[in-house]
Protein backbone atom coordinates (compact mmCIF):
# COMPACT_ATOMS: atom_id res chain seq x y z
CA UNK A 1 0.00 0.00 0.00
CA UNK A 2 1.09 3.28 -0.76
CA UNK A 3 1.27 6.03 1.53
CA UNK A 4 -0.60 9.29 0.11
CA UNK A 5 1.13 11.32 2.65
CA UNK A 6 4.42 10.95 0.64
CA UNK A 7 2.55 12.32 -2.73
CA UNK A 8 1.45 15.30 -0.95
CA UNK A 9 4.84 16.00 0.43
CA UNK A 10 6.68 14.92 -2.87
CA UNK A 11 4.78 17.96 -4.74
CA UNK A 12 4.55 20.08 -2.20
CA UNK A 13 1.58 21.81 -3.00
CA UNK A 14 -1.62 20.99 -1.90
CA UNK A 15 -4.56 21.17 -4.84
CA UNK A 16 -6.91 23.89 -4.22
CA UNK A 17 -9.73 21.65 -4.11
CA UNK A 18 -8.29 19.83 -1.04
CA UNK A 19 -7.57 23.13 1.14
CA UNK A 20 -10.93 24.11 0.44
CA UNK A 21 -12.51 21.02 1.65
CA UNK A 22 -10.33 21.04 4.83
CA UNK A 23 -10.91 24.84 5.12
CA UNK A 24 -14.96 23.63 4.83
CA UNK A 25 -14.54 20.78 7.57
CA UNK A 26 -13.08 23.29 9.86
CA UNK A 27 -15.61 25.82 9.03
CA UNK A 28 -18.23 23.40 9.81
CA UNK A 29 -16.55 22.22 13.17
CA UNK A 30 -16.37 26.46 14.36
CA UNK A 31 -19.92 26.71 13.34
CA UNK A 32 -21.20 23.55 15.69
CA UNK A 33 -18.99 25.20 18.32
CA UNK A 34 -20.92 28.46 18.59
CA UNK A 35 -23.85 26.80 18.06
CA UNK A 36 -22.76 24.50 21.01
CA UNK A 37 -21.92 27.05 22.96
CA UNK A 38 -24.94 29.62 22.35
CA UNK A 39 -27.46 26.49 23.12
CA UNK A 40 -25.40 24.69 26.17
CA UNK A 41 -24.05 28.17 27.83
CA UNK A 42 -25.23 31.24 26.84
CA UNK A 43 -28.76 30.75 26.50
CA UNK A 44 -29.58 29.36 30.02
CA UNK A 45 -27.20 31.81 31.80
CA UNK A 46 -29.48 34.25 30.02
CA UNK A 47 -32.93 32.80 31.02
CA UNK A 48 -31.36 32.38 34.30
CA UNK A 49 -30.52 36.49 35.00
CA UNK A 50 -33.71 37.32 33.29
CA UNK A 51 -35.04 35.12 36.17
CA UNK A 52 -32.83 36.13 38.78
CA UNK A 53 -33.73 39.98 37.45
CA UNK A 54 -37.67 39.18 38.15
CA UNK A 55 -37.38 37.74 41.28
CA UNK A 56 -35.02 40.35 42.15
CA UNK A 57 -37.97 43.05 41.30
CA UNK A 58 -40.48 41.13 42.99
CA UNK A 59 -38.30 41.20 46.24
CA UNK A 60 -37.58 44.98 46.54
CA UNK A 61 -41.48 45.93 45.39
CA UNK A 62 -42.53 43.67 48.39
Amino acid sequence: MENPFKKVIHSEKLPDIIKNKVMDDINVVKLALDVTDLLAIKYPEALNDIFNFSKKDNKNTN
